[in-house]
């Protein structure tokens, strides 16, 4: 198989489910930590002692591009963890935390999960994988907590399973992409799709209905893949149906592609979104060729030096200096999957079981990882994410901008669709811009 094909349709998972990082931390913890002395020795659950709990990671730490791209997962992860045990820990007990590789690769997840729940002994785990896969089944029937970024609709399915926003979800579409589009002025959009990338199709279902509900017309999906397809075939179809919005599920540096060879066509485009273009790298090297175009996140932006942000970052400076650069979004994803473990543990009680976490988890309503987030209702895990930040690159290609958004922390929040009546359910007016 082109090698090219494959890196571009990993990386369309891998970003994909960064989306829904609708996304710290210590010093803006929601429950602050309880003093020494609150831990009962009598706590039998997996993993938990007088003095400290045992939590298990699994990433890709091998298997190629991937690799490259979650390898900041483990530092995130011990950066939170690292924060949390210099505050007290959580109902006085240290955080031990183990971790296995899966190379990204599902029988490997399995094995690695296996070896930390079977021999490890861990209460609970932070996947931040695309490979969790037929695990999902067995981890659900043992109860198991399992906090991390969402790869997949399973996310959704098992009480266990813990995420903080996706766009997997099969609840439903979400006004809040049309509804930033027409804000723009954008009237008519051409959606480009990767056919032979599943996350592709699946982001493409919900952007479509989405630009419908605001009165955007969708003219057509675009079929391109890396390394075979030509821009200038998008570029036609751009002026062939009259299209003034370019949305893009597919690589980031394929959308570039795309867009640069609009723009240098004479293509006017209104709207220029992609739900992966977040990267200041990138940014660097082809930032003339992005200037313009918008991209979506899940999450206050790095720029904004928010609390949270702030809080953030100081926490990877301290406990994950090995990092030359942690203001990224896989690290990011970690550090949230891995507050959200922390916040498990703190509502599970001074002598917490799995079942303790898992239910009482669920009755939080406005998880938000200490303001990063928009805040996510964790009882409705099928529910899609409805709040977003969207930044648009500046006319010199240099730096990232923030799109005020309709609520008071600056994001976009949308409802429902009805796709039957091709409506937002909310029936109003875009909001934001």
């Amino acid at each position: 198989m082109n090698r090219r094909r494959t890196r571009a349709r990993t990386a369309t998972a891998a970003v994909a489910l960064l989306v829904g990082l609708p996304g710290v931390l210590a010093g803006c913890d929601s429950s602050p930590a309880t003093g020494p002395g609150s831990a009962d020795a009598a706590c039998s659950a997996p993993g938990v002692t007088a003095d400290s709990i045992k939590i298990g990671l699994i990433f890709p730490d091998s298997g190629g591009a991937i690799a490259t791209s979650f390898g900041a997962a483990r530092g995130a992860a011990e950066a939170r963890i690292g924060a949390q045990n210099a505050t007290g820990g959580v109902h006085g007990r240290r955080i031990d935390l183990v971790w296995r590789d899966d190379a990204s690769r599902e029988d490997q997840f399995a094995r690695a999960a296996h070896e930390l729940v079977d021999t490890e002994g861990v209460f609970g785990l932070i996947a931040t994988s695309i490979a969790l896969g037929p695990s999902a089944d067995w981890l659900a029937s043992d109860r198991i907590p399992v906090t991390g970024v969402a790869t997949g609709d399973a996310w959704g399915k098992h009480d266990n399973l813990f995420h903080f926003g996706s766009l997997f979800n099969q609840g439903g579409a979400v006004d809040t992409f049309g509804r930033f589009a027409r804000a723009r002025g954008a009237t008519r959009a051409l959606i480009v799709v990767d056919p032979g990338a599943a996350a592709s199709g699946g982001l493409a279902h919900q952007y479509a209905p989405s630009l419908r509900s605001q009165g955007v017309e969708v003219v057509g999906e675009a079929a391109f893949t890396s390394g075979i397809s030509s821009p200038a075939k998008v570029v036609s179809q751009l002026r062939a149906t009259g299209a003034d919005a370019l949305v893009g599920a597919i690589p980031l540096e394929t959308f570039i592609d795309i867009y640069a060879a609009a723009k240098n066509d004479g293509v006017r485009l209104r709207v220029a979104l992609t739900n992966n273009g977040y990267s200041s790298a990138m940014l660097a090297r082809r930032g003339p060729d992005m200037a313009g175009m918008s991209v979506i996140v899940g999450y206050h932006a790095f720029e904004q030096k928010s609390p949270a942000m702030l809080a953030y970052q100081e926490a990877m400076a301290r406990y994950a200096p090995e990092l030359a650069d942690p203001n990224g979004e896989l690290a990011l994803g970690a550090y949230v999957a891995t507050d959200e473990m922390i916040k498990g543990l703190e509502v599970a009680g001074p002598c917490p079981s799995r079942e303790s976490f898992i239910a009482n988890l669920r009755q939080v309503h406005d998880f938000d990882a200490g303001g990063l987030v928009a805040p996510t209702d964790l009882s409705t895990p099928n529910a899609p994410a409805a709040c977003f930040n969207f930044l648009t690159v500046d006319p010199a290609g240099t730096a990232y901008t923030v799109v005020p958004g309709n609520q008071p922390d600056g994001f976009w929040c949308g409802g429902p669709v009805d796709e039957a009546a091709g409506v937002s359910a909310a029936g109003d007016a875009p909001a934001g811009g």
